[in-house]
């Protein structure tokens, strides 16, 4: 948690005395508060406190007492000394429990600030709060846990599966979970409601029910044929036909919705929802679709692609767009971290930054999304039991009786289910060099095959004494992988050369599945273990071979991995290998086969650490622990936006943000007799520009509508009103847009240059040193000969290197260093160097649109005049949030004469938005025909514009979001 106390204001109280009232900032949670306290507030809140804080001094230790306390010096200092005093009463917490008092000082929201405990959670303020029976999660995956199958005399029989990551037992959450996802066999429509409360009961389970059809194209058509390739770095080409399915898209969304609709049955506001892999990255979207708070986290088992291979998705913003409406994406590498970052720097312009912790955050529409970096593991002590229960049945000395909430699966007879041929490997005294993998192309089982023949060719020694033994295995989670008859041919056909050629020096073997029982067996027969998978994320064998083979007390066996499996990068012990150099993978076999014990041993002492202490229990604590210490939400603080997966979008909106109310407006532009009314003009009066005109030319491609014309000159003739537009352009574009309007007040170029009622050109500071111009041009220039699309925009009070048209990375890089080098030339010169989204500006000091608007106010009130009893700001951009700022700190955040609104629902400074830059020109023009009437008159067009502006629970799009795809 962080105080600041940036601005102070002097405000009367209902005598009509003056006091300073200073504007509190608070950064709690990855949100921040504002709150607005006058000096004496903060002694009653110290007195409140000395009861509850132990360590606070007995009387309040900031000034009181002066003889001109609105002195600007003396409320300088005291804004300096409250800020401190803040962070000191809340270090006297000691991460104790927030005081309620506190908590209504700083206006922090109830439910966020229910205990203040070390160390700091993903948003690096907010505290990690541990588990506790009362919380809920709920585990979202494409497959449940359990297994299903149908009984001989009827009905079911469930089990849970114990290799299921997900399973009860091996997760151990101290917590109420609750499962959603498929059955993974055939049950009839009128089955499905006895199943399911079966599931439901027994297990806590809620089965999602697919039509075969769906599920073909969700699962193998969309989710294995077109997504994983991608996912796993393969980049599907155009043949004969379009690799783009449009039935498979839709099927993919229809099944996500369906899993949606499943956990909303269950789910209720404070639950959690955890979604797994790459099959359900739509469901935090539709989550929020029908709960605009809900607590959603996402986990991709699967690797996250380089940027260039996810472009190639045909609808990859939808896909990422709804990754990024869960409060919590988890990644197995920070490889794939990064590769998520820069998909969307490149696609959807978004920054991301580190928080304390370790934490990587992605601001996205107002929210704020967390990114976690969590490698998980095997289950240590489950691994312990199902091996006693192994040593237990071959010794005949324990019975063993399965039940379906028994914590392992009753052991079978694995010397039978492995076979007289692989046992004979195994103990044929032979050095076996072993591997177990899917028959999947990208397990690179033919490439292993390849390296050990040219082995044997290369170093004759190892054609005696030492053999390969390969088991494939066809199926995952009990699905039949469609690509195995031909991925077995290709591995039979080398296999047969390599017999043929030297007899005895491999072993093939597939199985239709393998159970855990067996798979430990072949752990304990194989010295070596081989993995050349070309991409792949999540595969705990190398773990087990290496803690089971320590828990057998057998030698340290050695690991060969690929360097391209995800916990090739965690197990430091092994030897790592590019499966795609045959010289390299045959290299790194010799040296394994020669590895000294003492090595093996060390080496595998250095996995065995890593095992014990990244257990599957720690991952998923870890991640939903961390979830849970994600921010509170309010339902008032969000509002949807689209309707479409590329359009839909929830953006977070901040505490008291809502639609103007044009009737209240118009109410108080009647009662007034004093007026000022400043107008941005691109996205405010006019549409925003959609970038078909280069900034750089001196052509006017803005054209203004006479609708707009007519409105302002309307304005500006009533003798009340003071109207300027305030523009970023130049003199001779706002002149030619606006010259024709009477007593309209212009400011161009930011402020820089300004004139009021058509009077004469001023400038906002006077005596400008303008010598630094040619030395920011210098650095500039030099800088866009080696960033391709960059330029330089000059000014009269500013120039700005923009790279928004150049590499996205590349220019945010080479922007650092633009930023960096006219920092330090520009150093003696009265200039600030600002960064914005595509360009670093260096400007003079105190000239913005904030300060125009201070100073407007100020001649409008100048002169003698009575003092604006209402203004008015509208604008659509971050140069227009300077407007609302400071308006706010000169008249007070609600003051009532003031009223700022943003074009847009986004967040901003405004008190308020309009949808669009139509329902700015429809305000303008009902104050035209309507603000001289008398007070509490109200025309049909308000009630319909407030009608309008009201937010819609499916999400009106605002002007800021008309140029998104299409709807999908």
């Amino acid at each position: 948690m962080e105080f600041s106390i940036e601005s102070t204001s002097t405000l009367f109280d209902s005598s009509g005395k003056p006091y300073t009232s200073y504007s509190i900032t608070t950064h709690y949670q990855g949100q921040r508060f504002q709150a607005q306290r006058r000096y004496r507030e903060f002694v009653a809140l110290h007195d409140g406190l000395r009861g509850e804080v132990s360590g606070l001094p007995h009387h309040f230790p900031v000034w009181p007492f002066h003889l001109n306390r609105l002195a600007p010096e003396v409320v300088d200092g005291r804004r300096v000394a409250l800020c401190s005093y803040l962070s000191a009463a809340l270090a006297a917490l000691h991460g104790g429990v927030m005081p309620a008092r506190l908590r209504s000082f700083l206006q922090l929201p109830q439910a966020q600030a229910n205990r203040m405990t070390a160390p700091a959670g993903p948003s690096g303020a907010a505290p990690l709060l541990p588990l506790e029976k009362s919380d809920t999660v709920i585990l979202v995956a494409y497959q449940l846990p359990l297994t299903v199958s149908r009984a001989e005399g009827g009905g079911w029989e469930v089990e849970w599966d114990d290799e299921s990551v997900l399973n009860q037992h091996a997760l151990s959450l101290g917590c109420r979970v609750m499962w959603v996802g498929g059955v993974g066999c055939a049950v009839d429509p009128d089955e499905e409601e006895g199943l399911a409360q079966l599931l439901l009961e027994g297990y806590s389970c809620l089965p999602v029910f697919l039509p075969a059809a769906l599920t073909d194209r969700f699962y193998h058509g969309f989710c294995r044929s077109y997504l994983r390739p991608v996912f796993h770095n393969r980049m599907r080409l155009p043949d004969s036909g379009n690799p783009f399915c449009e039935e498979d898209w839709r099927a993919y969304s229809a099944a996500n919705r369906k899993f949606a609709d499943t956990v909303m049955e269950v789910y209720e506001p404070g639950h959690m929802v955890w979604a797994h892999d790459y099959h359900l990255l739509l469901l935090p979207s539709f989550l929020l679709r029908r709960h605009r708070t809900a607590h959603i986290g996402l986990f991709l088992h699967s690797p996250f692609p380089a940027s260039d291979v996810f472009r190639s998705v045909a609808v990859r913003e939808e896909l990422l767009r709804a990754m990024l409406h869960a409060d919590m994406v988890g990644f197995l590498l920070f490889e794939y971290t990064r590769n998520f970052l820069s998909c969307c720097k490149r696609m959807l312009g978004l920054e991301y930054e580190f928080h304390k912790g370790g934490y990587l955050g992605v601001e996205y529409e107002g929210r704020h999304v967390m990114l976690q970096v969590a490698t998980f593991g095997i289950s240590p002590p489950k691994l312990e039991a199902r091996l006693a229960a192994m040593s237990h049945a071959a010794s005949g000395r324990a019975a063993f009786h399965g039940h379906a909430h028994a914590p392992l699966a009753a052991p079978t007879d694995c010397a039978a289910e492995l076979g007289s041929a692989i046992a004979q490997v195994c103990s044929s005294g032979r050095v076996v060099v072993g591997g177990v993998d899917y028959l999947d192309r990208l397990k690179g089982v033919a490439p292993k095959m390849l390296a050990w023949e040219a082995l044997l060719r290369d170093y004759p020694h190892y054609r005696n004494g030492h053999v390969l033994l390969q088991v494939c295995v066809g199926a995952r989670n009990k699905i039949h992988i469609q690509e195995a008859g031909q991925v077995e041919a290709e591995i039979t056909r080398i296999v047969e050369r390599i017999s043929a050629a030297y007899p005895g020096t491999v072993h093939f073997e597939v199985r239709s599945s393998l159970s855990p029982a067996a798979r430990l067996q072949l752990w304990a027969g194989m010295g070596m273990l081989v993995g050349t998978q070309l991409r792949e994320a999540v595969n705990v064998w190398p773990l087990e071979y290496v803690y089971s083979r320590h828990l057998r007390g057998l030698p340290a066996g050695v690991l060969v991995l690929s360097e391209f499996s995800g916990f090739a990068r965690v197990l430091n012990g092994g030897l790592r290998v590019n499966p795609n150099s045959q010289k390299e993978l045959v290299e790194a076999l010799d040296t394994a086969l020669r590895m000294a014990p003492a090595e093996r041993l060390a080496r595998g002492l250095k996995d065995l650490a890593h095992i014990q202490r990244c257990t599957l229990e720690e991952f998923a604590n870890r991640f939903v622990t961390d979830l849970k210490a994600t921010q509170t939400k309010r339902e008032e603080d969000f509002v949807s936006v689209g309707f479409g997966l590329s359009s839909f979008r929830m953006v977070g909106m901040g505490a008291g943000f809502k639609p103007l109310d044009v009737v209240e407006s118009l109410d108080k532009f009647q009662r007034s007799s004093h007026r000022a009314l400043l107008l941005d003009w691109g996205g405010t009066l006019t549409p925003a520009d959609a970038g078909l005109y280069d900034t750089r030319d001196s052509t006017d491609g803005h054209v203004v509508p006479q609708r707009v014309l007519n409105a302002l000159q309307t304005l500006c003739a009533d003798p009340k009103n003071h109207v300027m537009i305030l523009s970023g352009l130049g003199k001779e574009k706002v002149l030619a847009a606006f010259g024709s309007v009477p007593n309209l007040s212009l400011a161009v170029e930011h402020g820089f240059t300004y004139r009021v009622q058509g009077g004469q050109w001023q400038q906002l500071v006077h005596g400008v040193d303008t010598s630094w111009r040619s030395v920011a041009a210098s650095v500039m220039q030099r800088y866009c000969t080696v960033t391709h699309g960059a330029y330089v925009l000059s000014k009269g009070s500013s120039m700005a290197w923009n790279f928004a048209d150049s590499d996205p990375e590349f220019g945010v890089m080479q922007a650092k260093e633009v930023q960096f080098a006219l920092q330090h030339v520009l150093s003696a010169f009265p200039v600030v160097v600002r960064t914005g989204k595509g360009y670093v500006e260096a400007c003079l000091k105190d000239v913005n649109k904030g300060v125009m608007a201070e100073r407007f106010v100020d001649l409008c009130q100048g002169g003698g005049a009575r003092p604006l009893d209402f203004v008015l700001c509208i604008g659509d951009d971050s140069t227009d949030e300077l407007m609302f700022g400071h308006l706010h700190q000169k008249l007070g955040k609600h003051a009532r004469q003031l009223l700022t609104s943003t074009v847009g629902r986004k967040p901003s400074e405004a008190n308020s938005y309009l949808n669009d830059h139509g329902e700015v020109l429809e305000l303008l023009e009902l104050l035209c025909t309507h603000g001289n009437h008398p007070p509490g008159s109200q025309p049909a067009a308000a009630s319909s514009m407030r009608r309008m502006a009201a937010p819609v629970a499916s999400g009106g799009m605002s002007a800021s979001y008309q140029n998104l795809a299409a709807l999908g």
